[in-house]
């Protein structure tokens, strides 16, 4: 079964936070022998989920600044091969020559669009749209080496020219970069989150569970409560 989304993952965390006034709510009437669900202990655990969830809530806008911004500069990119393509082939150059521009430019422009990197995906998703972006880049690289190899290749079209060229790479090298400085930061907020709730060992899934049977040990006193915690659900990262 797939993971859930990250909205089941921050209702998993604020209902966590509701749980425990819940239980502090109940003053004396809870005193769990298990140390694991005392308040006491509960406490940092609450305290570490609001800290990291706000971690993570940070660095989301910073990796879809980046990607964005990526994005931005590299669309313009398909009309530019275009146009580099059709210059080159106006060439008094071998045709092999024109053909390694061409084979390149393809592979720069691709047959579709590149997969959005949604910051809510899973790390493999975000891998993959991370390697398409890298590869067209490398090979917009290759291609501008290839370029600045013939000397034919002159254009008066600023826009193709090996300089300008050469700065777009430069300035796509950078921002990819900043991109995976930003995907690694949000995938270990999102993992440092994660193991609160569902792998460390005593993760909140868990002690919800304790918790609830806890509560149905202490009977007809302790009911409303029960029914209160019940009402908050939690959904295991299955």
């Amino acid at each position: 079964m797939a993971s859930i989304s990250e909205v089941g993952h921050a209702k998993n965390a604020s209902n966590f936070t509701a749980a425990y006034q819940i239980l502090v709510e109940m003053q004396n009437l809870y005193n769990p022998t298990n140390t694991h669900i005392q308040l006491t202990n509960l406490l940092p655990i609450r305290t570490q989920l609001t800290d990291t969830t706000t971690v993570l809530n940070t660095k989301i806008p910073i990796f879809k600044n980046k990607v964005a911004e990526r994005e931005n500069l590299m669309a313009p990119v398909g009309k530019l091969i275009t146009k580099i393509i059709n210059y080159t082939k106006s060439l008094n150059i071998p045709d092999n020559d024109k053909q390694n521009v061409v084979t390149l430019g393809n592979k720069i422009r691709g047959n579709r669009k590149p997969k959005n990197t949604n910051p809510n995906s899973s790390t493999q998703d975000i891998s993959t749209a991370q390697l398409s972006y890298d590869n067209r880049i490398a090979n917009l690289g290759t291609l501008i080496s290839q370029l600045n190899s013939q000397p034919a290749y002159q254009p008066n079209e600023t826009d193709i020219q090996i300089t300008t060229l050469q700065t777009l790479h430069a300035n796509l090298l950078t921002l990819t970069s900043q991109v995976n400085e930003a995907s690694n930061a949000l995938i270990t907020a999102r993992q440092n989150r994660n193991k609160l709730l569902y792998t460390n060992p005593n993760n909140v899934i868990q002690l919800i569970k304790d918790i609830k049977s806890y509560l149905k040990s202490l009977g007809e006193p302790a009911i409303p409560y029960y029914k209160a915690l019940v009402r908050l659900r939690f959904r295991p990262n299955e």
